[in-house]
């Protein structure tokens, strides 16, 4: 199928599911006389249905929720200002049809399914309850609007003695959008032979969704609530249709692929939620089938109960607790990414190891053995409102195994870190109640972030408060969490032991919007008047006094708790709420847990970039010293410093094999460079294999990954665009040149002088090639990181390695005649320092 009829085919089947929402009005309905999952396919993958509200109007009268919006007269305000919004539309805009299309569609649902044919092709179909009487409105609609612009139209004809609205999409191999009415309700469909394949699920001739497995174990019908929506993804049936397809450049199938990140054993993911009482109850599940490896071993089946809390406050705004193992994780996703770098060729395998070995010189220390096996497997994210504002008082807490070892590791990251910072990072060191507590400190000014190793625990918080407060709390110096009566109520219908938690807070959250409700709405409708959306003698259909208490609107409230358990059969995670809470208002927990965390997150950004970017400075620097060192290698056995090119007379330079091409020999690649026929050009047929692969020293770990074998650091070829042509006592030359061999005694102002390679910013080419790619001159201001390419992604400079070789970061402010005099080798410059 071409990119447009694919397109054309996929934009067919996004209009279609939008047209449920907008097209079926509540006029003339008739009754049902099948439920509407028979009117989808026993093939399906991919499952949604909204019950809608019709059906259930008695069991959402009974939550909080409903007490919350509706009986405090909250709703009433909104449903005012939408009316009045509808009001100020422009002449003409009549929005009659979508608005009873929405109620519609909310009060009486609808059913989607993707289902797959024998031979693995998609079918997309959607129900949309009671709505038959819409069928002739929808054709119409369909017909003005993606028939139109694909060039087809929606027929009336008869198939398998079934009246259907069809049309088949031009420029697909019979792939086909249909509308029919059948037992009450309206479907569409879209896929091949669409018409055909509807008809013949209800006729009955073709299983229906009743036969699905899937079905039968996640639909409307649940133990212990009312659900109103169910939704699931058939992953094993997925798998099943394509796991014997190949993946491109390699000689493996989806499935092996699979196998290698662990997830050939996940069958289903589902959703169902509905009422329970006063609650809003949902439960999510992740059924998985045999043992769990790769990813799907991530989640820890380690349970805990609320007593192996750490001691959190006592009127925190929520929390989120997890197992979570990292020094596990590690080894999972290591283990992960060895399988998929295998299912790859031949000649690019082994770089996880590759990058694993460059990491642990980049870092001076074994992440694993040093870092992650000294912290445990418990971790809490928790508010403290008495610590900070809006979600200020943040910490996360960590379980630990052994802190003495974890305390040496931390204080070699801020060691490392602030001598890479050079000024712009430090930490100040404050003992609290026996404990060492680090507290962050930026450009020498803005403190932010604060970490706090215990025997038990390392709590890392944005403000310092809130480490000392969970010490006084370790103590008995403060009171710490204990769940209340509505939390411990909430409990006694979840899991008592559990692999995760969260509670959440709403009345907090809604309790603090509407405190600000007021003034929001006064700024509203002055803002509204000033940009003229409406006009200046026209008022808002409510004032504040509308706004019901705030007290009246949370009374109903309570919190809410999510529990998840990890067993055999899978993942399973069952929520109980109230109404949701919102980020950083006090809720925590289920709904701002990872708000919160990103805060937290966020203002340790600084920190977290500074060490990223002292590592990846660091592991530049390494490479360059191995290149140097390689190059010194080189001139211990020749003589002379490798050329720019690898002579081949009857070969332009930038066709030559290129001076990375010499040293590889010194850089442990022996094998490698035996590979190559050195007479032939770098991008010959018996070359090309060989300069595909990726060589780690030739990569900057701070350039984005290239899917080409790329190098980002040059030789240096002297000053002018002739550089790489001068003869070696030529005021201007450099150690690089095309054709010449230069030697210790050619470079007259000094190795530790003269700047022989550097990393590069632009123009990047293959490591294996000659010219430009792998050595230039400097030829146009500014000479760091301007048009010549010589640079890098560094702030404030570059790191060069000179002929003495040594490795030293140069400042982009360098006096361009300075930086010139240290690319040449005999300019005879004098050189006061740099």
């Amino acid at each position: 199928m071409s990119p447009r009829q694919t397109m054309t085919s996929w934009a067919a089947l996004a209009i279609v599911l939008g047209v449920g929402f907008t097209w079926s009005l509540a006029s003339n309905q008739t009754t049902q006389t099948k439920p509407a999952h028979e009117l989808l396919s026993a093939n399906t993958v991919v499952y949604f249905t909204q019950d809608g509200s019709v059906g259930h109007e008695g069991a959402w009268k009974k939550t909080a929720a409903h007490a919350a919006l509706y009986d405090s007269g909250l709703m009433d305000v909104f449903e005012q200002l939408v009316d009045f919004a509808k009001g100020q539309m422009p002449p003409g805009a009549d929005t009659t049809e979508f608005e009873a299309a929405f109620k519609h569609v909310s009060e009486h649902g609808l059913s989607g399914s993707i289902s797959l044919t024998d031979v693995g092709l998609p079918t997309a179909t959607v129900v949309l309850h009671d709505a038959a009487p819409m069928e002739k409105r929808l054709v119409a609609f369909l017909n003005s609007t993606i028939g139109a612009e694909a060039g087809f139209t929606l027929e009336p004809k008869t198939v398998l003695g079934r009246e259907v609205h069809a049309g088949e999409i031009p420029e697909t191999p019979g792939i086909e959008l249909s509308v029919m009415s059948e037992a009450g309700h309206l479907v569409m469909t879209v896929g091949l032979n669409a018409s055909a394949q509807t008809v013949t699920v209800a006729k009955g001739d073709a299983p229906n969704l009743g036969s699905n497995s899937a079905w039968k174990k996640y639909n409307l019908s649940t133990a212990g609530s009312e659900a109103t929506t169910t939704a699931w993804l058939d992953f094993g049936r997925i798998v099943a249709a394509y796991e014997r397809f190949p993946i491109p450049d390699t000689n493996s199938t989806i499935g092996d692929a699979l196998k290698a990140v662990g997830l050939h054993n996940l069958k289903l993911l589902a959703l169902q939620s509905g009422y329970k009482g006063r609650a809003i109850w949902s439960e999510m599940n992740v059924d998985v089938e045999g043992e769990r490896t790769g990813l799907l071993a991530l989640a820890s089946d380690k349970t805990f109960t609320l007593a192996d809390l750490p001691p959190l406050p006592h009127a925190n705004g929520g929390f989120a607790a997890s197992r979570f193992d990292p020094a596990a994780m590690w080894e999972t996703l290591v283990g992960v990414a060895r399988n998929v770098d295998n299912l790859g060729p031949p000649n690019q395998r082994g770089q996880v190891d590759q990058w694993l070995d460059q990491m642990e010189g980049m870092l001076g220390f074994n992440p694993k053995t040093e870092l992650l096996d000294p912290i445990g497997d418990l971790g809490v994210v928790f508010t403290d409102p008495d610590q900070g504002l809006m979600g200020l008082g943040s910490g996360f807490a960590m379980s630990v195994d052994d802190a003495p070892k974890l305390r040496k590791t931390a204080d070699r990251i801020v060691g490392m870190i602030s001598e890479a910072a050079e000024g712009d990072f430090g930490v100040r060191r404050v003992k609290k109640y026996g404990r060492d507590m680090l507290v962050l400190r930026f450009a020498n000014r803005a403190e932010a972030g604060a970490i706090m190793i215990d025997d038990k625990w390392m709590v890392i918080s944005l403000m310092p408060q809130t480490c000392e407060a969970f010490a006084l709390r370790a103590d008995g110096k403060l009171p710490a969490w204990e769940p209340d009566e509505e939390q411990a109520a909430a409990f006694a219908e979840l899991p008592k032991e559990m692999t995760s938690v969260a509670i959440g807070e709403p009345r907090t959250t809604w309790s603090t919007l509407l405190k600000v409700a007021p003034i929001g709405l006064s700024m509203v409708e002055a803002m509204a008047k000033e940009q003229r959306l409406i006009p200046e003698d026209v008022t808002l259909p409510v004032s504040t006094a509308d706004i019901p208490p705030a007290e009246l609107v949370v009374q109903p409230l309570f919190p809410n708790v999510t529990v998840g358990v990890v067993d055999a059969a899978g993942m399973h995670t069952t929520s109980r709420q109230s109404l949701p809470s919102v980020p950083f208002l006090g809720g925590g927990g289920e709904g701002s847990s990872v708000a919160t965390t990103g805060v937290l997150v966020a203002l340790l950004l600084p920190a977290i970039q500074q060490a990223r970017e002292a590592a990846r400075r660091t592991q530049s620097k390494n490479n360059l010293k191995n290149l140097a060192l390689a190059m010194h290698n080189y001139h211990a056995v020749y003589n002379h410093f490798p050329a720019g090119t690898h002579p081949n007379a009857d070969l332009k330079p930038d066709a030559r094999l290129s001076w990375m091409f010499d040293v590889l020999p010194y850089l442990e690649q022996a094998a490698l460079h035996q590979r190559f026929k050195p007479n032939l050009a770098w991008d010959a047929a018996n070359n090309r294999n060989f300069s595909a692969v990726k060589v780690p020293v030739f990569t900057h770990p701070g350039m984005p990954v290239s899917p080409e074998a790329h190098t980002h650091y040059v030789g240096l070829a002297g000053v002018g665009a002739d550089g790489p042509e001068l003869a070696v006592d030529h005021e201007r030359a450099g150690v690089f040149a095309n054709n010449r061999k230069t030697r210790f005694r050619d470079i007259r102002d000094g190795a530790s002088n003269t700047l022989m390679l550097s990393e590069a910013s632009a123009k990047f080419g293959s490591w294996a090639r000659g010219g430009n790619a792998t050595y230039r001159p400097i030829t146009k201001k500014p000479y760091i990181n301007g048009p010549d390419g010589i640079g890098g992604p560094s702030i404030g400079g570059v790191n060069m390695g000179l002929a003495d070789g040594s490795v030293r970061f140069i400042s982009e402010a360098i006096d361009p005649e300075v930086f010139e005099a240290l690319n040449t080798i005999a300019g005879r410059e004098v050189i006061d320092g740099f």
